[in-house]
């Protein structure tokens, strides 16, 4: 039962780990579940077991689950098939769960207002299933802290997909506060994207101790289909290949449209020129409602432009 499994951290569910030191006895979680529709019924729950490496159930575990402003107790006491225990989530609560008597992993975010995803699961009735093992510590474990956090204008049941180094990704559903958040995070350099309507935030570098607060732009405007995009000329120009090839890792990592085509460029917000264009072609992206932006024509300037702004 070591390995963990969290098949709710797409709706923003995530797990602390505990500061422990080798041999150490501590509460390791190993299993977040997200009840589908046909699980849950319509309920808004946290069901909560503990076992130890035997997989056996171990009654008279204590539970704390924590909110803004309150705190309870749960101790389990079912019989199977029943969880261990259970603790209701109400309306509007955000729920963090942890076991008591030694370190324990933390799960956090626990809540309800999400999405509507067919019978059995509508927002406000969502429920998690939680199950810690009681263990002990081979090592020393010292978690990275890092988090990003912040809100999404207009965000709310949109997915906000987060890649981080060696181009992990981690997904989560934006609830109706319109706020995204995810926790545990090393040192590098994250890349925030949302699914639904493509907004992108970074690259953000975090030390894997920091806590920063970072917004989603607002949404784009209607018939807007990119924020920003690099009109290139076309393939056959001779500086062409060479402005591909100075720009790919900065386009990739900023999320950021490009091409060749005059009528895609036209509906984005923002229309960056990279290399010579006629008048004729700003004169139409500026009917087109663009904001035209012409770029540095040798390499060295517009590398310079780019990344001092």
């Amino acid at each position: 039962m070591s390995d963990v499994i969290n098949d709710a951290e797409a709706y923003g569910v995530e797990i602390v780990p505990a500061k422990v030191e080798p041999g150490q006895p501590y509460w390791k979680v190993v299993s977040v579940h997200h009840l589908t529709p046909e699980e849950n019924y319509y309920r808004h729950y946290i069901f909560l077991d503990a076992v130890n490496e035997a997989g056996e159930r171990l009654y008279g575990t204590i539970f704390t689950v924590t909110w803004d402003g309150g705190s309870d107790t749960v101790i389990v006491d079912k019989r199977p098939p029943d969880a261990g225990t259970d603790f209701p989530i109400w309306k509007w609560q955000v729920c963090s769960v942890e076991a008591m008597g030694a370190p324990s992993d933390r799960v956090v975010n626990l809540r309800t207002d999400h999405p509507t995803e067919g019978n059995g699961n509508d927002m406000f009735r969502h429920s998690f299933a939680i199950t810690y093992l009681r263990t002990t510590a081979e090592e020393a474990l010292r978690p990275a802290v890092g988090s990003l956090m912040g809100g999404v204008p207009g965000g709310g049941g949109h997915t906000i997909e987060l890649t981080g180094p060696e181009n992990q990704s981690r997904t989560m559903v934006v609830g109706i506060d319109e706020q995204y958040r995810f926790t545990n995070l090393e040192a590098g350099s994250y890349i925030l994207r949302d699914l639904s309507d493509h907004r992108v935030v970074g690259p953000l570098a975090l030390n894997g101790e920091e806590v920063k607060k970072v917004d989603f732009p607002l949404p784009l405007p209607s018939g807007r289909t990119a924020a920003r995009y690099f009109l290139f000329e076309h393939l056959s120009k001779p500086n062409t290949r060479l402005y591909l090839s100075l720009l790919s890792d900065y386009l990739a990592t900023h999320g950021i449209s490009f091409g060749f085509d005059i009528s895609e460029a036209s509906f984005a917000v923002e229309v960056c020129l990279v290399g010579e264009h006629t008048q004729e072609t700003i004169d139409a992206l500026n009917a087109a409602g663009c904001q035209v932006v012409q770029l540095p024509l040798t390499p060295r300037e517009l590398l310079n432009s780019l990344t001092s702004s």
